[in-house]
């Protein structure tokens, strides 16, 4: 059920995370960004190969490094909206579950695709110290056109900073995200169990 829309964000998201240089150790919001980035150029080395002959353990190592920066229970919920209060802690659970599924195994099928692209991350435009939530910009160059990417980093409770949203050539991904789950709610006759079953499958052709 993930819509070819929502492949395209999250295969951007990791290109945006594959070829900035990390230069700083402060846990900053950018610097965060940045150090995911040296993990995934790591973990994406070979990774063509892996998908042939140990895809599991590659979508692992692909899901290890998101896990460290993204907030899929935070995404999961607000792609839920008020579905969230009305499920169960296991459904809540469940999808969570599926969705971070789906995201891991759509990035790591199609991070290698995009190991050439240029990535410029912009410096803060006013000081950010202080603040829990704030959008760290990049400039994607890509053979067609340059991509302007904005992620939205929250900081949580244990003081870390979390990838919560992005926004792709203003596009917002977590919106996309919820009005797809609103239509498969509205075409499953408002199951949650139905949507998260059916939230990994193929897109349409």
């Amino acid at each position: 059920m993930l819509s070819q829309l929502g492949q395209k964000f999250w295969v951007f998201m990791v290109a945006s995370l594959m070829s900035a240089i990390c230069a700083a150790e402060a846990a900053g919001p950018h610097q965060v960004v940045e150090q995911v980035t040296q993990q995934m150029m790591a973990v994406v080395k070979g990774g063509d190969q892996a998908l042939k002959t140990n895809p599991d353990q590659y979508y692992e190592k692909v899901g290890k490094v998101l896990d460290g920066v993204v907030s899929f229970e935070f995404i999961a919920k607000n792609v839920m909206g008020p579905s969230w209060e009305q499920a169960t802690s296991e459904q809540r659970s469940q999808f969570t579950q599926a969705f971070r599924s789906g995201m891991v195994k759509t990035l790591a099928k199609g991070m290698g695709n995009y190991q050439d692209m240029k990535i410029q991350v912009l410096p803060p435009k006013a000081d950010i110290a202080g603040q829990k939530r704030v959008d760290v910009q990049q400039e994607v160059v890509g053979a067609d056109k340059t991509h302007q990417v904005s992620y939205s980093m929250g900081l949580d409770k244990n003081g870390e900073w979390k990838l919560v949203n992005v926004v792709l050539n203003g596009v917002n991904l977590g919106k996309s995200f919820r009005d797809q789950f609103t239509q498969a709610l509205k075409q499953n006759n408002n199951s949650i169990d139905a949507v998260t079953k059916g939230w990994n499958a193929e897109p349409a052709k």
